[in-house]
C-alpha cells in the first residue's frame, strides 16, 4: 500500500465507496505478506487487508495475493470471495493443470 499507514485512508475509501454508491460491482485487491511485488527478489511486507473485507461485508471482493490452487482454494473456503490469478498464471498456459474445472468455470463466469 506503499505509505507508514495505509489502514485509515483504504478504511475511508472503501467505506465511502460502499456508502455513496450501493451498485458498486465489487473491490479487487492485492492481498498477502512478503510478496515479491515488483518481481526484483526482495520481498515487499504488505498489512493485511482482513478490514476491508470486514467493511466490504458480504459484496463481492476479489483477492490476489500470488494464490496457487490449494493456496486459492483454502482461502475461499476460509474467507469467501473471489480469487483473481495474476503473473503466474497469466504467463502459464496450463491453467487446465493447476485449477480444478470448477475454479476456472467460477473465473469465466464472474
Amino acid at each position: 500500500m506503499g505509505m507508514p499507514d495505509p489502514i485509515p485512508t483504504y478504511t475511508e475509501l472503501v467505506t465511502r465507496i460502499r456508502d455513496n454508491h450501493p451498485d458498486f460491482a465489487y473491490v479487487h485487491v492485492i492481498e498477502g505478506t512478503d510478496i515479491d511485488l515488483f518481481g526484483t527478489g526482495e520481498p515487499v511486507t504488505r498489512p493485511s487487508t482482513k478490514f476491508l473485507r470486514d467493511i466490504w461485508g458480504d459484496r463481492p471482493f476479489i483477492s490476489n495475493a500470488c494464490y496457487e490452487r490449494d493456496s486459492a482454494i483454502e482461502e475461499v473456503e476460509k474467507e469467501g470471495g473471489l480469487i483473481s490469478f495474476g503473473r503466474y498464471f497469466i504467463s502459464n498456459v496450463c491453467v487446465e493443470r493447476a485449477c480444478p474445472v470448477e475454479v476456472r468455470t467460477l473465473i469465466v463466469r464472474f
